[in-house]
């Protein structure tokens, strides 16, 4: 039997919709941890906490929809991988993400303020690819970083732009008591 994953506040630290999708493993670093998309209630349950699907269509998440957005959020780790790393996007899956957009537009509203919305899972994650192309093309001034302890990507807003962790709750505190047993006789 499968659990579905709680989503809570904490999973939703990266400062924009597309990073906190990526963000949706136990851990990028050192090697992939569990996904948290345990399956398609897992899926819809991040979807409404997220705000793009209503409770009612939260039904409507099949293992089809589950293995898109698996795929999107490949696509999406390609992306702000290479965004950090300062390297050029690789084509393909910038095209991923167009063509996630594409194939779902008739399933969203784009509302007059700019947001998006859905009935459908196949059209909330077209809001999220729609994210993630809208931060590839216009990446903020601090740029999108990784954890330095799980690797899930963020926008530092800190004030000095240092920031290394997803969390000070989690992977900055792991490797702040890290350091003082390493510093400790």
């Amino acid at each position: 039997m499968t659990t579905s994953t709680v989503w809570v506040e904490d999973h939703f630290i990266g400062g924009d919709l597309a990073l906190d999708f990526a963000n949706t493993v136990y851990r990028r670093r050192p090697e992939t941890g569990a996904d948290l998309f345990t399956g398609p209630d897992a899926l819809a349950a991040w979807l409404t906490r997220a705000r793009l699907l209503p409770d009612s269509a939260r039904v409507g998440a099949t293992e089809a929809a589950l293995a898109e957005a698996r795929t999107l959020r490949a696509q999406l780790w390609t992306v702000f991988d290479a965004h950090r790393d300062s390297h050029t996007i690789p084509a393909d899956a910038f095209a991923g993400l167009l063509d996630t957009a594409r194939r779902s537009v008739t399933d969203l509203a784009i509302h007059p303020d700019g947001s998006a919305s859905s009935h459908d899972p196949r059209g909330a994650l077209a809001v999220v690819a729609l994210s993630g192309i809208s931060l590839a093309l216009n990446p903020p001034p601090q740029g999108v970083r990784a954890c330095d302890g799980c690797g899930w990507f963020f926008i530092d807003a800190s004030r000095g732009r240092r920031r290394r962790w997803c969390s000070m709750k989690t992977c900055g505190n792991q490797a702040k008591a890290a350091r003082h047993r390493s510093s400790q006789p």
